[in-house]
């Protein structure tokens, strides 16, 4: 399989070479969710607004290949492509105008795994994930919500959170996601592990979501896409409707956007992180790795393997001699014998395992499991930073011109918070606006809905709600609402008992710290009601 920065090269080759036919990201042969309910796809030009009806029919190697819906998708499909486009975007205004609308389609091809990742989706598709429980599904490598039973989803929410975090989202955004699924949407929270390459994180979270949506598409047929992202999760969707045009969607709702280099976010990284991380023989990349294996194994109930428990001890760094654990540790001394591993099996292991599993009706295990998948991405980026990655790849001024050049959503909305001094957003509002306006000058009857809104609150408050979800939101609100109600002299409107509860409620949420989650459902619901997606 060719890695990306392999048809990086390819391409820039084709180039010198005066090929003016470039590769572009592979396509389905069926539409995808993504396609179905674009809201900005064409008919006679780039920008002709449009309804499609999603198919139901699955990915075929012998279907009809799709023709592509502009032939800015052969410059920016692909994450190669992606990278060429900055280099030749003279060639994509061209491109933008539709003059060369009768390229012929690619034929389908296997989804590439971006290099350095993580991931393996097996033969069919599939990734294990940690288990959630409650309303939440996995299916492809993502978490799925549907809406309640008996309704038909206002809309997809295809969701990506913030770095790190956003590789559990069912865990760290699990009280958002329930409640913007209580209010009628199918969510599809695609996990994703944090790189410097945000194109090979774009890549993966585009095909897991390819693989999700033909069974979406059956089950619910034509329902309109709608990105919504936090922090770096609003960076990929922005990057996502600008460099894959084979991905568009109907709306874009991009909360605490963020675009800084390595240096900006992460403070000290040159003098004190890129001096440590450096050195493969002391940054205890590998350590990490071998304790995130044993973790998995303990939450998993098991009494870690051999394996496991040699590379360990075997990782452990020693200043000055490297490799020294590898030259004294030999397996049998990390060999546990069968019957003792039974017998802490038996008698250690499992016994507890069911007993944090039963505490107060929730599985302790499962979340220690999910958090791993947080914590994995550490050592990942420390062996990045060892290979030379010193910032990110397309750079912050790179991906500001994409903003400007190619951005093409119908309907955006960005969210910021009032104590957010990592927020980007008014930056990318100007951005935008020279993306209207080069829209406009190609399609002057095109109608363009873009919006900042600001809500109280920081960059955290999406992180904000109980941790089991909506249904400990609601234990709490219904354990508490009658002492807070009392304590406060919460007074329904007229005496009415339906106001004095909701005031009970909104009590218990403003002393609890996730008051301002709701605000943030609500602004969202109230957008996408107002527009026709």
């Amino acid at each position: 399989m060719t890695h990306r920065r392999e048809g990086a090269a390819a391409s820039t080759n084709s180039a010198m070479a005066g090929n003016t036919r470039r590769p572009r990201r592979r396509r389905l042969p069926a539409l995808t969710l993504a396609l179905a309910a674009a809201a900005s796809l064409p008919l006679a030009g780039a920008f002709q607004s449009h309804r499609t009806a999603i198919t139901s029919r699955p990915p075929c190697a012998a279907a009809r290949p799709m023709r592509p819906t502009t032939r800015l998708s052969e410059a920016a499909a692909a994450s190669s492509a992606a990278s060429e486009w900055m280099a030749n975007e003279k060639k994509l205004e061209e491109e933008m105008d539709g003059d060369a609308a009768g390229a012929e389609a690619t034929p389908a091809q296997q989804p590439p795994t971006a290099a350095g990742t993580n991931v393996d989706l097996g033969d069919e598709g599939e990734e294990d994930l940690p288990p959630v429980g409650g309303r939440w599904e996995s299916l492809h490598g993502n978490y799925i919500l549907r809406p309640p039973p008996g309704q038909q989803p206002r809309a997809l929410i295809h969701f990506l959170g913030g770095a790190l975090v956003g590789a559990a989202p069912q865990l760290t955004y699990r009280y958002l996601l329930e409640r913007l699924s209580s209010r009628g949407y199918l969510v599809v929270a695609t996990p994703y592990q944090l790189s410097f390459d945000h194109l090979a994180t774009c890549d993966e979270v585009i095909g897991r979501f390819e693989l999700v949506a033909p069974d979406l598409a059956k089950q619910y047929g034509a329902v309109p896409v709608v990105g919504v992202g936090h922090s770096c999760g609003a960076l990929l969707h922005m990057l996502i409707t600008s460099l894959f045009p084979d991905t568009p969607r109907a709306a874009n709702a991009l909360i605490s956007y963020n675009n800084r280099e390595v240096s900006g976010a992460v403070p000290f990284f040159e003098e004190v992180f890129v001096p440590l991380f450096s050195d493969k023989d002391r940054n205890g990349s590998e350590l990490m790795k071998a304790l995130i294996a044993v973790g998995r194994e303990e939450f998993s109930g098991k009494v870690p393997s051999d394996e496991s428990l040699l590379r360990l001890f075997q990782s452990i760094p020693v200043p000055g001699i490297p490799g020294l654990m590898e030259t004294i540790v030999s397996p049998s001394l990390v060999t546990i014998p069968t019957p003792v591993r039974q017998s802490l099996t038996n008698f250690l292991t499992e016994p507890a395992y069911q007993a944090l599993s039963d505490v107060a009706g929730t599985n302790i295990p499962s979340l220690l499991l999910q958090s791993l998948d947080v914590t994995q991405q550490i050592p990942k980026l420390i062996d990045e930073v060892e290979g030379g990655a010193r910032d990110f790849v397309p750079t912050p001024d790179a991906m500001s011109s994409a903003a400007r050049r190619a951005y093409r959503c119908r309907r955006t909305l960005l969210l910021q918070f009032s104590d957010d001094a990592l927020d980007d957003s008014e930056q990318l509002e100007g951005y935008l606006k020279e993306a209207e306006s080069v829209m406009k000058m190609k399609r002057p009857m095109i109608t363009i809905d873009l919006r900042r809104r600001v809500l109280e609150g920081s960059h955290l408050t999406p992180l904000l709600g109980p941790s089991g979800g909506e249904g400990w939101g609601e234990a709490l609100e219904e354990a508490l609402g009658g002492v807070l109600g009392k304590v406060d002299g919460v007074k329904g409107n007229g005496g009415e008992e339906d106001g004095a509860e909701r005031d009970a409620t909104k009590a218990v949420r403003e002393t609890l710290g996730y008051e301002q989650v709701e605000r943030v459902v609500d602004e969202l619901a109230a957008w996408l009601d107002e527009g026709s997606l």
